[in-house]
């Protein structure tokens, strides 16, 4: 099973007619579904390994002219017939998500218009005040669902879901829960179902908090014990709880135990320490990471595979001039990455693979250009390599990489990686852009200032007119292939590269597009 990697948010778009679970919701709720819901199409997932369960992501958006409220929820729907019952348990759970969505939305853009309504009053009424401009401002409202499969096999299909609502103020509110169905039978495997283990996980995530950084743990509110205790007291049932390849994952609400600003506390548990857990629900293979939080706290970490577990925090060291540093703390071993005055975030995982065990730094610079270190935790925590990019997906010795590439703007490239000991390897010649226009509002186009000749499908010769909006898909070398946004139009066009410009059979790319995408 390929690992999507949390701290990236990667959708692959599918191309399909209305979903299922969007058409059964729209049945059973006319006055609800139907009306307000449009669904924007992905593209599917690539073919799973036999026996895994194929899924793909779809979105649904409320529609609503207002201009001052906007809804979207994602989905996941399987897309193979081989699990059936698991089929129809994702579809009927999504499909009354869907319905209760809406109607969330709806109190949403009521609210949205009665708090417009008011400040155009207070505005109105206070005309000439010193304090006239106070309401001279909008409110926005917006309500978001979205969802990772954070684990899908044969054996157990889990989905993190995290809930987002903004109706004005410095910040919105997240709420972070997981639904996790059993792969073969359909039924979801309730929270309660596993209060077994809650003293376990709870000794645990304790352990780990007194085992983290003074930066993290200065940050805990004087009576997080007592939080902790309270969940705990009362079941996973309080908690959010979603599984992976590694073990149970434990999310508590935002400025629950923490401040706001310090994210939503997790904890992933590793099955190995859930002793008695169901043996028909542990996942087959070795390979497993593990996320090391960003705020300070500590993971615990079995290094060596000898069993024995090393606490690993991060370190951030900010300098105003030189900007922020980091030090990974491995019991009492260090890696020092930084020195670099762009970076401003460090997201560090640990990774045990067939081909050894590792640990990668992914850092973010300005304008969210990424840089990811590969450090060998099996000889010294050397640096094996740094690369352009960022890890989105990884498996037990391969990886996809999405770095950014300079074509007509800048774009998000993809490609595929095979890594060990030495390194990062791809036999990838293009970059996959990732930017189907079936992606909705994830995908950019580029309009035509004057029209465009490119070599089609079949290798003729085509011209597009002024005005037409193209999505870059794949860049290979001079040679950039697009589609139109109806799919009807597709090829390439080649150009040349000259003292920092491109050209296009003469013309400038400044003279040819507009508004191309420079945007971190």
């Amino acid at each position: 099973m390929k690992r999507r990697i949390s701290f990236i948010l990667v959708v692959t778009m599918m191309a399909i007619a209305l979903w299922a679970c969007d058409t059964k919701a729209k049945k059973e709720d006319a006055d609800t579904a139907e009306q307000k819901t449009e669904t924007v199409v992905e593209e599917k997932e690539e073919t799973a390994p036999a026996g895994e369960p194929e899924y793909a992501y779809t979105a649904v958006q409320y529609d609503s002219d207002y201009q001052y409220f906007d809804g979207r929820i994602k989905c996941v729907q399987l897309t193979d017939d081989s699990h059936p019952a698991l089929k129809e348990a994702v579809d009927k759970y999504f499909s009354e998500s869907i319905q209760q969505f809406n109607k969330s939305c709806e109190s949403y853009l009521e609210d949205s218009k009665k708090a417009n309504q008011q400040l155009s009053k207070d505005q109105e009424d206070n005309v000439g005040a010193e304090n006239e401009y106070v309401y001279d401002y909008t409110a926005y409202y917006s309500y978001d669902i979205s969802c990772q499969v954070t684990r899908c096999d044969d054996k157990m299909l889990s989905i993190k879901i995290d809930e987002y609502s903004y109706t004005g103020g410095a910040h919105g509110t997240t709420n972070e829960y997981g639904v996790t169905f059993d792969a073969k039978t359909g039924d979801i495997l309730e929270n309660s179902s596993f209060d077994g283990f809650k003293d376990i996980v709870k000794e645990e995530i304790l352990n780990r908090i007194d085992n983290s950084s003074e930066e993290a743990t200065s940050s805990l509110f004087d009576d997080y014990k007592d939080t902790i205790d309270y969940h705990f007291d009362g079941g996973f049932a309080t908690l959010g709880v979603y599984y992976n390849e590694r073990g149970i994952v434990v999310a508590f609400e935002q400025a629950e135990i923490v401040p706001y600003a310090a994210g939503i506390p997790t904890f992933n548990i590793p099955y190995s320490k859930l002793v008695g857990f169901d043996e028909k629900y542990l996942p087959e293979g070795d390979f497993y990471t593990a996320e090391i939080p960003s705020n300070g706290f500590a993971e615990m970490v079995d290094v060596n595979g000898d069993g024995k577990e090393t606490p690993v925090y991060l370190e951030t060291i900010s300098d105003e001039d030189l900007g922020d540093s980091y030090i990974l703390h491995i019991g009492d071993d260090t890696i020092e990455n930084g020195g670099d005055d762009a970076y401003y975030m460090c997201s560090p995982m640990f990774v045990h693979s067939s081909t050894g065990n590792y640990f990668i730094l992914d850092c973010t610079g300005m304008s969210d250009w990424h840089t990811t270190y590969l450090y060998n935790a099996d000889k010294n925590y050397t640096l094996v390599q740094s690369i352009s990019g960022n890890i989105t997906e990884i498996s037990d010795g391969k990886c996809t990489i999405q770095a950014k590439v300079d074509a007509f703007g800048s774009w998000g490239a993809k490609k595929e990686y095979t890594y060990d000991g030495n390194g990062f390897v791809t036999t990838d010649k293009v970059d996959n852009l990732d930017n189907l226009p079936s992606k909705g509002d994830d995908a950019i186009g580029i309009t035509l200032l004057k029209k465009l000749t490119y070599t089609d499908k079949d290798g003729n010769q085509q011209t597009l007119s002024k005005g037409t909006v193209i999505y870059p898909t794949v860049l290979d070398g001079d040679k950039l292939e697009f589609m139109t946004e109806d799919g009807a139009e597709s090829g390439y066009f080649t150009f040349e590269y000259k003292d920092g410009v491109r050209y296009v059979d003469g013309v400038s790319e400044y003279d040819l597009f507009a508004d191309m995408p420079y945007a971190g």
